[in-house]
């Protein structure tokens, strides 16, 4: 069985990838709604967004790599927002 790639993204690259997601109006501010309110981002228009812009930006990567850097912007988010 092949592992899936991972990879560790630095905080340079997360951060490129916040300013990505800024340019898009209304964006981030969605995102953040919903991260205070139910935190589920489960079939949202804001979920493919977001994913749509960091596999624009990685198009080298493969989805478990794409993934990671989703969960280093979202635990970023998360505590920027004072969330657990």
């Amino acid at each position: 069985m092949k592992w899936a790639k991972s990879r560790v993204w630095t905080e340079s690259e997360v951060q490129h990838a916040i300013a990505e997601m800024r340019k898009v109006p209304n964006l981030w501010d969605e995102i953040e709604r919903i991260e205070k309110t139910t935190g589920d981002f489960t079939g949202t228009e804001v979920d493919r967004q977001e994913r749509r812009i960091m596999s624009r930006l990685h198009p080298e990567c493969e989805l478990n790599e794409v993934t990671d850097l989703y969960i280093a912007i979202r635990k970023y988010r998360r505590a920027q927002l004072g969330l657990k």
